[in-house]
Protein backbone atom coordinates (compact mmCIF):
# COMPACT_ATOMS: atom_id res chain seq x y z
CA UNK A 1 0.00 0.00 0.00
CA UNK A 2 1.29 3.46 -0.84
CA UNK A 3 1.95 6.02 1.85
CA UNK A 4 -0.65 8.82 2.02
CA UNK A 5 0.18 11.96 0.11
CA UNK A 6 0.24 14.56 2.88
CA UNK A 7 1.52 17.20 0.52
CA UNK A 8 -1.63 17.09 -1.59
CA UNK A 9 -4.16 19.72 -0.50
CA UNK A 10 -7.23 18.49 1.33
CA UNK A 11 -10.72 19.92 0.99
CA UNK A 12 -11.77 21.47 4.27
CA UNK A 13 -15.43 21.34 5.33
CA UNK A 14 -17.20 24.53 6.38
CA UNK A 15 -16.87 25.53 10.02
CA UNK A 16 -19.07 27.64 12.31
CA UNK A 17 -17.75 29.22 15.50
CA UNK A 18 -19.58 31.28 18.12
CA UNK A 19 -18.35 34.77 18.98
CA UNK A 20 -17.26 33.68 22.48
CA UNK A 21 -15.43 30.60 21.19
CA UNK A 22 -13.68 32.78 18.59
CA UNK A 23 -12.37 35.07 21.33
CA UNK A 24 -11.25 32.16 23.54
CA UNK A 25 -9.69 30.22 20.65
CA UNK A 26 -7.84 33.28 19.32
CA UNK A 27 -6.42 34.05 22.78
CA UNK A 28 -5.12 30.52 23.43
CA UNK A 29 -3.90 29.98 19.88
CA UNK A 30 -1.96 33.22 19.56
CA UNK A 31 -0.29 32.70 22.94
CA UNK A 32 0.67 29.13 21.91
CA UNK A 33 2.26 30.21 18.61
CA UNK A 34 5.56 30.85 20.42
CA UNK A 35 5.66 27.29 21.83
CA UNK A 36 7.40 25.09 19.24
CA UNK A 37 5.50 21.97 20.36
CA UNK A 38 2.06 23.62 20.15
CA UNK A 39 2.68 26.04 17.27
CA UNK A 40 1.47 23.75 14.44
CA UNK A 41 -1.91 23.07 16.07
CA UNK A 42 -2.18 26.72 17.20
CA UNK A 43 -1.59 27.81 13.62
CA UNK A 44 -4.34 25.44 12.48
CA UNK A 45 -6.74 26.91 15.05
CA UNK A 46 -5.99 30.45 13.82
CA UNK A 47 -6.60 29.27 10.23
CA UNK A 48 -9.94 27.75 11.27
CA UNK A 49 -10.97 31.01 12.96
CA UNK A 50 -10.24 33.03 9.82
CA UNK A 51 -12.13 30.68 7.50
CA UNK A 52 -15.08 30.15 9.86
CA UNK A 53 -18.50 31.65 9.76
CA UNK A 54 -18.76 33.50 13.09
CA UNK A 55 -22.21 33.60 14.65
CA UNK A 56 -23.68 35.07 17.85
CA UNK A 57 -23.55 32.57 20.73
CA UNK A 58 -27.31 31.99 20.71
CA UNK A 59 -27.27 31.25 16.97
CA UNK A 60 -24.68 28.46 17.03
CA UNK A 61 -26.45 25.28 15.87
CA UNK A 62 -26.55 22.62 18.60
CA UNK A 63 -24.97 20.03 16.28
CA UNK A 64 -21.75 22.05 15.79
CA UNK A 65 -18.59 21.19 17.71
CA UNK A 66 -17.75 24.01 20.13
CA UNK A 67 -15.56 24.36 23.20
CA UNK A 68 -16.85 21.95 25.88
CA UNK A 69 -18.95 19.98 23.37
CA UNK A 70 -19.34 16.26 23.91
CA UNK A 71 -18.44 14.75 20.54
CA UNK A 72 -18.76 11.26 19.08
CA UNK A 73 -16.41 10.71 16.15
CA UNK A 74 -15.49 7.89 13.82
CA UNK A 75 -11.82 7.42 13.02
CA UNK A 76 -12.11 6.77 9.28
CA UNK A 77 -8.63 5.21 9.13
CA UNK A 78 -8.91 2.81 12.07
CA UNK A 79 -12.67 2.33 11.75
CA UNK A 80 -13.23 2.91 15.47
CA UNK A 81 -15.65 5.26 17.24
CA UNK A 82 -14.64 7.49 20.13
CA UNK A 83 -16.38 9.91 22.50
CA UNK A 84 -14.56 13.02 23.73
CA UNK A 85 -15.05 16.47 25.18
CA UNK A 86 -13.34 19.36 23.37
CA UNK A 87 -11.69 21.67 25.92
CA UNK A 88 -9.31 24.59 26.22
CA UNK A 89 -5.68 23.81 27.10
CA UNK A 90 -5.20 23.18 30.78
CA UNK A 91 -8.64 21.61 31.18
CA UNK A 92 -7.74 18.15 29.89
CA UNK A 93 -7.08 16.76 33.37
CA UNK A 94 -10.45 18.02 34.67
CA UNK A 95 -12.67 16.03 32.31
CA UNK A 96 -12.60 12.39 31.26
CA UNK A 97 -11.89 11.85 27.55
CA UNK A 98 -10.90 15.50 27.15
CA UNK A 99 -9.14 16.64 23.97
CA UNK A 100 -7.47 20.06 23.84
CA UNK A 101 -8.35 22.45 21.03
CA UNK A 102 -4.58 22.86 20.65
CA UNK A 103 -4.09 19.19 19.75
CA UNK A 104 -4.15 18.20 16.06
CA UNK A 105 -7.46 16.39 16.62
CA UNK A 106 -8.98 19.27 18.59
CA UNK A 107 -7.95 21.82 15.97
CA UNK A 108 -9.52 19.63 13.28
CA UNK A 109 -12.81 19.27 15.20
CA UNK A 110 -13.60 22.85 16.15
CA UNK A 111 -16.59 24.22 14.25
CA UNK A 112 -17.51 21.02 12.40
CA UNK A 113 -21.16 19.98 12.08
CA UNK A 114 -22.53 16.49 12.57
CA UNK A 115 -21.85 14.43 9.47
CA UNK A 116 -18.79 16.47 8.48
CA UNK A 117 -15.51 14.71 7.78
CA UNK A 118 -12.04 16.20 7.81
CA UNK A 119 -8.60 14.92 6.87
CA UNK A 120 -5.24 16.17 8.11
CA UNK A 121 -1.65 15.03 8.31
CA UNK A 122 -0.10 14.05 11.59
CA UNK A 123 3.35 15.18 12.71
CA UNK A 124 4.72 11.91 11.28
CA UNK A 125 3.16 12.66 7.85
CA UNK A 126 0.42 10.06 8.22
CA UNK A 127 -3.01 10.94 6.87
CA UNK A 128 -5.77 10.96 9.48
CA UNK A 129 -9.50 11.33 8.93
CA UNK A 130 -12.51 11.65 11.23
CA UNK A 131 -16.25 12.09 10.86
CA UNK A 132 -18.38 13.84 13.48
CA UNK A 133 -21.21 11.46 14.35
CA UNK A 134 -22.76 13.54 17.12
CA UNK A 135 -22.07 16.79 18.93
CA UNK A 136 -23.93 18.03 21.98
CA UNK A 137 -23.42 21.44 23.59
CA UNK A 138 -22.01 21.63 27.09
CA UNK A 139 -25.42 22.40 28.56
CA UNK A 140 -26.36 18.79 27.77
CA UNK A 141 -23.27 17.42 29.51
CA UNK A 142 -23.22 16.64 33.19
CA UNK A 143 -20.00 16.75 35.22
CA UNK A 144 -20.08 12.96 35.50
CA UNK A 145 -20.19 12.30 31.75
Amino acid sequence: MNAPDCHHPVILPPVIISETDREDLYAVATSALTNSRMAPAASNVVREIYRATIVPNDQLPTNVVAINSCVDVRDNVAGANRRMVLVLPGETSNKPNAVSVLSPLGAALIGLSEGSSVEWCTASDDRSSITVLRSAPSSENSPTN
